[in-house]
């Protein structure tokens, strides 16, 4: 007995229209893009494929190398899940698709491991479990998942987009790790797995950029007035 992962598409407009919406509605993911360009909106997948008892990881160039989080701060999202993006930066771009079928046994699951992050000192890094259109955000538990190093999550092989939060500005970069493993999350050394990096920069917001920039034009006009 074998089990397919199948491939799935996913139309999130659709998903936006059949939503009902409260307050301020949490963008879903191809629209976290927080650098300001509509053009780098979108999905970026990392592309899963098996081939023999090998996994790959393709990441998609595409919308652009880096994507940007954009600021939730002053915003109450609502459904109330999505305080967890309240008062943080957060992008959902990036997401897990799996590149044409996996075909495993029953006692074989694919699993996505957190092996590192890399953020500026003292900052607060957290994913948060989201999901994709076709289950709508009514599914989606918006739970903290990848708490540390060496935190795992089961994949079921559908498009799967979770929100990435960060409390500061800085550039956050996490690693994760493809494996197949048994029902406890245990590796199967039969297969070898893949790694993959997501990168993005929190964005400051624009007050913060112009009080920077009014600090670096009175600093200068200072040392201008002290020679």
């Amino acid at each position: 007995m074998t089990l397919v992962l199948p491939f799935v598409v996913i139309t999130w407009l659709s998903a936006a229209a059949d939503s009902v919406w409260g307050q301020t509605a949490p963008p879903l993911p191809p629209f976290t893009n927080g650098d300001g360009d509509p053009y780098h909106n979108g999905m970026k997948h990392a592309m899963v494929s098996l081939t023999g008892q090998n996994l790959a990881i393709h990441v998609d160039a595409a919308p652009q190398e880096v994507v940007a989080m954009q600021s939730g701060f002053g915003v109450d999202f609502d459904p109330s899940k999505f305080d967890v993006l309240e008062d943080r930066y957060f992008n959902a771009q990036h997401g897990w698709l799996p590149d044409g079928q996996f075909v495993l046994e029953p006692n074989e699951l694919v699993w996505i491991r957190r092996i590192e992050v890399e953020q500026p000192a003292d900052s607060e890094f957290r994913i948060y479990e989201g999901g994709n259109g076709r289950e709508g955000i009514g599914a989606w538990t918006m739970q903290q998942i990848y708490q540390q190093d060496g935190d795992a999550w089961q994949w079921d092989g559908a498009m799967q987009h979770d929100y990435f939060t960060a409390d500061r500005p800085g550039e956050y970069r996490v690693t994760f790790e493809a494996y197949i493993g048994d029902d406890m999350g245990i590796a199967i050394p039969a297969y070898a797995p893949a790694q993959a990096t997501f990168s993005f920069p929190a964005v400051p917001e624009p007050g913060s950029l112009a009080l920077a920039a009014l600090g670096v034009a009175q600093a200068t006009l200072r040392r201008r007035k002290s020679r």
